[in-house]
């Protein structure tokens, strides 16, 4: 590393074209620019200036050596400036979320992107454990999770609740109250199937011992927006959040069914607690609470 304090010297006889101006100019004396000087030629291996008669020239070294301090004044010129101007209008937005809840959100917060085109909104779709990991390897900045974490140098506040979801065709003619009209129809599966099954169907449907082995499956879809088009057609039933629902374009052929255990997931913004956000996730932050309300109120 080239010393600064040389290097500002440096530039400052280039300015000048005199060893007794650049001293009085930077408060030092005459053998003390000399020195830096000396120094610096030390440093690069290599001589820095010409002496002709009282003045001087660069020497091809001593060229190139004032591009590259020049450039880092106006490097750290910029970086002085960024720091200090927070647009909140500009930069990357990195956010993590689920995908029933990426469904439900990143549309509505692209729209702020729209306006003001210096954003860049980044959205990484992972469950909680791994959300929670970006978050801590700074690969996001803000993460929704359902689950409160014990990790004490994560800060997170319950921004509203996610309802999971019964979701049966439009034109069911059985009784969605009783199980065996749903297992008629069987259940159209995916990777959190089970899980969300196993949350929301064995508090509303005593007759149900385990899920694994008591659910009649008649589909199966590894892809988020794809799990309701079978069950929009009539070929079963499946359990989800109410985002992932509410994301389905097809909503005249499917229907929520309302049970007597509802069951909701609760919704946590999770940030580091010693790491200042940028302004502009001001309004990314307040729109996401805000949108999470809604979901919950609804």
């Amino acid at each position: 590393m080239l010393n600064s304090q040389w290097l500002k010297t440096f530039v400052k006889l280039t300015e000048t074209g005199h060893f007794t101006q650049t001293a009085n100019q930077l408060g030092m004396t005459q053998p003390g620019v000399s020195q830096h000087l000396k120094k610096l030629e030390q440093q690069i291996d290599a001589p820095l200036i010409t002496k002709i008669g009282k003045g001087f020239e660069l020497t091809r070294e001593g060229e190139l050596l004032l591009g590259f301090a020049l450039k880092a004044e106006r490097q750290e010129a910029d970086l002085r400036a960024a720091i200090q101007q927070d647009d909140p209008n500009t930069g990357e937005v990195r956010i993590a979320c689920s995908g029933s809840m990426a469904l439900y959100l990143y549309p509505k917060l692209l729209k702020q992107q729209s306006l003001h085109p210096g954003l860049l909104l980044k959205v990484e779709v992972a469950p909680n454990h791994r959300s929670l990991q970006l978050l801590q390897n700074n690969e996001v900045d803000l993460c929704i999770v359902t689950q409160q974490t014990v990790q004490s140098s994560l800060v997170q506040h319950h921004i509203g609740d996610e309802p999971l979801c019964l979701v049966v065709p439009a034109d069911f003619e059985g009784s969605p109250s009783v199980f065996a009209d749903l297992e008629a129809l069987g259940f159209i599966d995916h990777p959190d199937g089970q899980h969300y099954a196993e949350r929301l169907l064995t508090p509303n449907f005593p007759e149900i011992s385990t899920v694994s082995a008591d659910l009649r499956t008649t589909g199966y879809i590894n892809q988020l927006s794809q799990i309701l088009v079978p069950v929009a057609q009539g070929l079963g039933y499946t359990v989800l959040p109410e985002t992932a629902v509410r994301s389905f374009e097809a909503q005249a052929n499917i229907k929520i069914v309302e049970l007597k255990e509802p069951v909701s997931d609760s919704l946590y913004l999770t940030a580091k607690k010693h790491r200042t956000l940028a302004a502009r996730y001001d309004w990314f932050s307040k729109k996401i609470a805000e949108l999470c309300g809604q979901m919950s109120s609804s």
